[in-house]
């Protein structure tokens, strides 16, 4: 039987996009929510039931566990075991309403039962995905153990951003089941999360003398602040953002929710992918965003032209570029987010120069679009080659993120060497401002279509 989410909202949103919607959140909302048919409401009634009553047990008396994590591509993957499984990269997603686990091939040796098979409505004109629900799932975590979980499976033909297992470079997502459980402390000085009982939680009150507190809103499961961003006329303008570390932007805005947030008329395009087709947007540069009583200076900003964050009458996302400039705690029983900054908290925030957009594969970087009025549209790098080196350094999903940042920077150019089918070539890439200017342009379209 096959179940539509019934809103615009379910299951939308990009994988890569900066700071856009995860689209495993949306996918788990729409099973978890907005779901038609008598049959598939029982099912979702006991995959609720199923994650609320399941037990957790501690292998250490003080009931907490500290696990290394690593950050590739702005995605915090962590060592996650599934049924006693081997170590496993899951990312760790404060915007995920369940457990998800992808199609890969570590993954596909767990030989996972399914016990209903459900369909996902999701932004773009591609077909509804197909998911499944795996029940009596038994996820590991440092000295943590969760019994009794259902989660949600993804079939490699149901996830657009991959094309084939090479692309595939972590296992699955935790997201609400941790985060419901138990208070999450990330430090990203020393790459660190900690798990504990929230019962437990003096030691996160006295942190509290120290840090600054934002206020949360848990809301299906997930976590929504307020912060103060400036808009596209450099006015100052409140709103309410999905705290999200699964996303690896830095901030993403739903104009079409707020009155304050006009489309900008500087900017370049981009377009990322959906669970069920393209998204385009708008990117700008934003004076600023203030984060409690923390300001960040110039920071890019998404401005999503459809599919963007509304749930929750939400105005966006705050992802995990922003994030990862604080050392953060979760503390979901009392309804809070402690941050301190960290290291890198000065670092400037940039937008890309190159008109590349890269994700994570086996053997370094592959380019997935090229965009059209770009620096790198007039280079010889194709759509699938693989980017090996940029100035010297090796590619791998590990540094990943480190090319991003260089294709971003204010250098002149960034020496590229990639693989082309079975060619290596490498070239100078020229970098330069994307954003044009398009008021004349949208004034003319304006009156032209007044005058109809």
């Amino acid at each position: 039987m096959k179940m539509l989410c019934t809103t615009r909202t379910a299951a939308r949103a990009s994988h890569g996009s900066p700071a856009r919607t995860t689209w495993w959140r949306h996918a788990a909302a729409a099973v978890l929510m907005f779901l038609c048919g008598g049959c598939q409401l029982m099912d979702m009634a006991r995959f609720s039931y199923d994650n609320a009553t399941s037990s957790h047990s501690w292998a250490t008396a003080n009931h907490e566990t500290t696990v290394p994590f690593t950050l590739i591509d702005n995605h915090v993957i962590l060592p996650v075991r599934i049924n006693g499984s081997e170590t496993m990269n899951f990312v760790l997603d404060s915007g995920a309403a369940a457990t998800v686990i992808m199609d890969s091939r570590k993954t596909r040796s767990l030989a996972l039962e399914s016990s209903s098979q459900i369909t996902v409505s999701g932004v773009g004109a591609g077909p509804d995905p197909v998911a499944h629900i795996v029940r009596d799932t038994t996820l590991a975590l440092g000295s943590l153990q969760l019994e009794g979980q259902s989660v949600v499976y993804l079939p490699m033909a149901s996830v657009p951003f991959f094309t084939d297992l090479d692309d595939v470079y972590f296992d699955g997502v935790v997201g609400a089941p941790f985060f419901s459980r138990f208070t999450v402390a990330i430090d990203y000085d020393r790459k660190l999360i900690t798990f504990s009982e929230p019962s437990g939680a003096r030691e996160v009150d006295a942190l509290a003398g120290e840090w600054r507190v934002i206020p949360l809103q848990i809301e299906g499961g997930v976590p929504y602040l307020a912060a103060q961003v400036s808009n596209t006329h450099g006015a100052p303008v409140e709103v309410k953002l999905l705290a999200d570390t699964g996303a690896r932007g830095a901030l993403s805005l739903t104009p079409e929710t707020h009155q304050g947030l006009p489309l900008p008329t500087a900017y370049f395009e981009t377009v990322n992918q959906g669970l069920s087709g393209d998204v385009a947007s708008r990117m700008t540069m934003s004076e600023s965003l203030a984060l409690g009583p923390y300001p960040l200076g110039a920071l890019p900003v998404d401005y999503a032209l459809a599919g963007g964050e509304s749930d929750n009458n939400s105005n966006g996302i705050l992802g995990n570029e922003v994030l990862s400039r604080f050392n953060l705690v979760f503390d979901y029983q009392n309804e809070r987010l402690l941050l301190s900054p960290n290291q890198h908290f000065a670092q400037p925030l940039s937008a890309d120069r190159s008109g590349l957009q890269i994700r994570p594969h086996q053997l370094g970087g592959i380019v997935r679009r090229i965009a059209p009025d770009s620096s790198a549209a007039g280079s010889s790098l194709q759509v699938g080659d693989i980017i090996t080196s940029f100035n010297a350094t090796p590619v791998s999903t590990l540094t990943v993120g480190e090319l991003k940042r260089a294709l971003a920077s204010d250098a002149r150019s960034v020496e590229l060497c990639w693989q082309s089918g079975v060619r290596s070539v490498c070239e100078d890439l020229p970098l330069a401002s994307r954003f044009r200017n398009h008021a004349k342009r949208e004034t003319k379209v304006v009156h032209a279509l007044a005058g109809r």
